[in-house]
């Protein structure tokens, strides 16, 4: 019995010792994980992902203390600032991303969008067109074609979502082909540009509405008509509504 006895008190004692070897190992671990700017900047992704921006500017400050030259933190901050209305600031980091990673599209990218915001479509498309150059994202090059369409460059928009459309074909990429075609007088090429984008989302309000637009621009205003009468009941947008109801009255005078 004595010796069961012993047998039992070593185990417990090595068990012991075992725990408190783990406990100290782990503290050691999450020790290193503090001082890990990768680890801090990714524990800010999270909070970021989850809706908690506060919680993400402290994970980047920590981050930048330990890697102040850590671009893509520089990057987060500005699309934290940007979600946040402070395009001042969010530009400010973006700048400060980019300086220190010249090949990071993200933060291109990211001027793009608040220089957009600010009014600044000059700024905004070379911002938005260095993205692209750097990684051909639909969202680049869609932003891209976008801002120039609205500042009536209309060609260079025309180049710039085509190419656009052959790599990456969507909705809204045909839908803007088609409004950018209408603006051009190349109504019957805007008629293939809409069909393209309801045959991709056959549900699609708006394209379905210029669609409607491109054939009276071509004289097709009994197909558009019909178009108009059958998309009425089933449009949900009191704005657009008005427009196909308007658009009625205009074809049947």
């Amino acid at each position: 019995m004595i010796m069961n006895y012993w047998k039992v008190g070593l185990l417990i004692f090595v068990l012991v010792l075992s725990l408190s070897s783990c406990t100290t190992t782990g503290e050691k671990q999450s020790d290193n994980r503090d001082l890990d700017p990768e680890y801090q900047y990714e524990k800010a992704v999270v909070a970021y992902r989850y809706g908690l921006p506060e919680e993400a500017l402290k994970y980047l400050q920590r981050t930048l203390e330990l890697a102040p030259e850590h671009s893509a933190a520089y990057n987060l901050l500005g699309l934290i600032y940007f979600d946040q209305g402070n395009l001042s600031q969010a530009i400010g980091y973006y700048q400060q991303a980019v300086a220190l990673n010249p090949q990071l599209a993200e933060a291109y990218y990211g001027l793009g969008r608040a220089y957009e915001e600010l009014g600044d479509k000059e700024k905004a498309q070379e911002a938005y067109r260095q993205s692209y150059q750097l990684k051909p994202t639909p969202e680049a090059s869609f932003s891209w074609a976008k801002s120039l369409y609205g500042s009536q460059r209309l060609e260079e928009a025309l180049t710039v979502i085509n190419q656009t459309l052959s790599e990456t074909p969507s909705v809204q990429g045909y839908n803007l082909q088609g409004v950018i075609l209408n603006h051009l007088g190349r109504y019957r090429e805007a008629v293939r540009s809409f069909e393209q984008a309801l045959k991709l989302a056959p549900e699609d309000e708006v394209a379905a509405v210029n669609l409607g637009v491109a054939l009276v621009n071509c004289g097709e205003k009994d197909r558009a008509r019909k178009l108009f009468e059958e998309l009425l009941p089933k449009i949900k947008r009191p704005e657009l509504k008005a427009r196909v109801e308007d658009f009625l009255r205009q074809i049947k005078k």
